[in-house]
């Protein structure tokens, strides 16, 4: 009710269910709920006490759902395009209401039968099945409310139908409104196999649009593995403009079960698409606005229509600019996009008029040769390379970057779109790493090392759960008399078939798959509780705790932070923050802004591994930080070198000048902590003073070191 009523700028609603008003908003406490019943038998004009005549509508909840859903405003009366909102919402409110009445039935079969292995088995796939149906129609409701981006919604959309529909083929067919309406295939998800029938998918596709209802057409029935397509008519503001089509198995009431989970979703596109307000807009979702390109859905299409071709034979290159971001951050937004769309020219340039050149997303691209091979497709890189080479005149200069160019061919018509541009992307990679200007030929070995990175990921979803995370705990050392003033949390984890994982590899991949924030978010918790049960021993045990640039932009993260503060009873004085100087420039405004609350708070903040990143002066005086962290590869260096020891010098000298406090990180042996301490340097750490130790073994540790100090 709160969604539909936000949706269509309602003042009141309800849900209307057997006969009685189950749940309502914005209704005053003295009007009668009686008018929500009215309005459901079809009273469009009502009046509420407290708001006076106001207009009302009203929507089913669809097929075996006794109900309706009703909003009233006192604005104008509603509009064809949201009536059809308040449709779609009805209907997936009524799907979900109807998948809970199934998952109570179905788990009190779980409870009778419990004893039966196989019965119990297919009920819990059956449950799943029910979840993620809610899930996913929940995460597309709130991507339209939110206004995500149209592709990303159709993505959703396309993905949730096919994981739902028995691995089917979705299919989101749009009318190109450049090519008076010709028909193509805009979104395709699922498995790209074999001896599908696109012409049977188009077709259905086709009929469903004519007829604006929901069709079934079937392919060959003497085929053994006999298929259908299911196709359910889109609307945009009213008019069709599409549909959505399924390549699956099913037959009997599956398949009628089928066409009522494929028309809810068709309903969803077309609420993504009114929502989106214009046409353009579905051009939009399938070409890229900046260089005018195919974007990677069009790609993909058409590398799928190359392979199903008569022998599938054909090339692809995934080009990633070198030197781009320099440019982008040097000159700005503006004449980044202005390099992209010159970038965009000249690779169409070395192309042939039958060959597709596509604009991935950011400074990727990717070129489509059809019935070419490797070698042609490496002698098109190399001219394509030659021609980024060359000088471009962005605004009255000269810029220079450079190609790297990934090469992957088919293997004939079995081979997989999706695959065989992630093979193009992987040689994309190797080029990258062996310097700017490279090529490089896909071969099967090189997913060996993107397989792995994908099962630490799948190993790190799963480990806070089953709690192979682990804290360590170093001490820092107060230099000028080797008291122990606090300690930094360390993150151990500890695979059950890896063994110990180290953090290098661990955090890029938590960064990568946004875990960091969770992991973070229990890192800062459990140091705060631990630090705070030492101080009952330990008075003065303050404890820093790390934090990552994703992390630290979080919006949740100032009261992560408070929360933490206040379960544990820590003074916010006790906790040091350490952050990365990126956390600085990515986004200075935001980075100040979370700072200084975090400094409200009163918790102390401190810029590990300083003098190895990008910060200047100016960002140390516009910062609210308390501390700078020496980098361990300056502290390594500072008896062997000069230039090591200059710039320890100069960071403790210019510590001292803005008075922050100044910790120098992995001091390994006694010749390095007397260069410190001459320095002047406040705290360090390292194994010559401490190794990370266990919780349990601090304040023993904390005990000897302070009588010694003192001694």
């Amino acid at each position: 009710v709160e969604r539909a009523t936000e949706a269509l700028k309602a003042q009141i609603g309800a849900v209307i269910l057997n006969d009685e008003v189950q749940g309502s908003i914005g209704l005053p406490k003295n009007a009668d709920p009686g008018v929500f019943m009215r309005a459901a038998a079809g009273t469009e004009a009502i009046t509420v006490d407290g708001y006076g005549a106001m207009h009302a509508v009203t929507s089913k909840l669809g097929r075996g759902t006794s109900g309706a859903l009703v909003v009233a405003r006192t604005l104008a009366p509603f509009r064809t395009e949201e009536r059809q909102i308040l449709k779609a919402m009805a209907q997936a409110l009524g799907l979900a209401l109807r998948g809970l009445r199934t998952l109570t039935a179905e788990r009190e079969l779980r409870a009778e039968r419990e004893r039966e292995a196989e019965e119990r088995l297919q009920l819990l796939e059956a449950l799943r099945q029910r979840e993620r149906l809610l899930e996913t129609l929940l995460k597309i409701q709130r991507s339209i409310s939110n206004r995500k981006p149209l592709e990303e919604v159709l993505d959703a959309v396309t993905t949730g139908a096919a994981g739902l529909l028995n691995s089917a083929v979705v299919t989101l067919v749009l009318a190109d409104p450049m090519a008076d309406g010709q028909l193509i295939a805009a979104w395709t998800c699922g498995p790209q196999e074999t001896g599908r029938d696109d012409a049977l998918v188009m077709a259905a596709a086709s009929e469903a649009m004519a007829g604006d209802c929901v069709v079934t057409s079937t392919g060959d029935s003497d085929h053994p593995d006999h298929r259908s397509v299911i196709a359910a008519p889109v609307h945009v503001s009213g008019h069709i403009r599409g549909s959505l089509a399924a390549y699956t198995h099913g037959a009997g009431g599956h398949l009628v079960e089928q066409r009522e989970l494929l028309s809810a979703f068709a309903q969803q596109v077309s609420l993504a698409l009114t929502d989106a307000n214009t046409v353009e807009a579905m051009r939009e979702a399938y070409h890229d606005s900046l260089t005018g390109l195919p974007n990677r859905a069009l790609f993909l299409d058409r590398l799928n229509h190359a392979i199903a071709s008569s022998d599938g034979h054909c090339t692809v290159l995934f080009i990633d600019l070198d030197r781009f971001k320099a440019v982008n951050d040097s000159l700005g937004h503006k004449a980044g996009d202005e390099l992209l769309a010159s970038v965009a020219e000249r690779v169409r340039a070395c192309i042939r008029a039958g060959d597709t050149a596509s604009r991935l997303g950011g400074d990727e691209f990717a070129i489509l040769l059809r019935g070419a091979g490797p070698r042609t497709g490496v002698r098109v890189a190399r001219d394509i390379i030659e021609s980024v080479k060359e000088p471009f005149r962005i605004f009255d200069r000269d810029v220079y970057i450079a190609a790297s160019v990934g090469v992957a061919s088919s293997r004939g018509s079995g081979t997989d779109a999706g695959d065989l541009l992630s093979n193009a992307d992987v040689a994309m990679y190797r080029a990258k790493k062996a310097g700017p200007g490279r090529i490089v030929i896909f071969e099967p070995h090189m997913h060996a090392e993107v397989v792995e990175r994908l099962h630490l990921q799948a190993d790190l979803q799963r480990a806070l759960s089953l709690d192979e995370f682990k804290l360590q705990y170093q001490p820092l050392v107060q230099l000028d008399n080797l008291h122990p003033v606090g300690v930094e949390s360390l993150l151990r984890w500890t695979h059950p078939e890896r063994g110990i994982v180290p953090p290098s590899l661990s955090i890029p991949v938590a960064e990568e798959t946004g875990l960091i924030v969770e992991l973070g978010r229990w890192v800062l918790r459990e140091s705060c509780r631990q630090a705070s049960e030492w101080r009952t021993t330990i008075p003065d045990m303050a404890i820093n705790v790390n934090v990552s640039a994703r992390q630290m932009m979080d919006s949740a993260f100032v009261s992560d932070v408070s929360g933490a503060l206040a379960a544990s009873g820590l003074p916010a004085d006790c906790l040091t923050l350490e952050l990365t100087e990126t956390v600085l420039i990515n986004d200075p405004d935001k980075a100040l802004q979370q700072l200084h609350d975090l400094r409200d708070i009163g918790v102390r903040l401190s810029i590990d591994d300083f003098g190895t990143g990008y910060s200047s002066l100016s960002y140390l005086r516009q910062f609210p930080v308390n501390q700078l962290k020496i980098d361990r590869t300056f502290v390594a260096g500072i008896t062997k070198s000069n230039e090591n020891l200059a710039v320890v010098r100069t960071v403790v000298e210019l510590g001292r000048t803005l008075r922050l406090q100044t910790v120098a990180e992995g001091i390994e042996d006694r010749d390095q902590l007397k260069a410190l301490r001459r320095l002047g340097c406040h705290l360090g750490q390292g194994y010559h003073l401490a190794v990370p130790l266990p919780p349990e073994a601090i304040p023993a540790h904390f005990a000897s070191q302070s009588h010694l100090s003192a001694a």
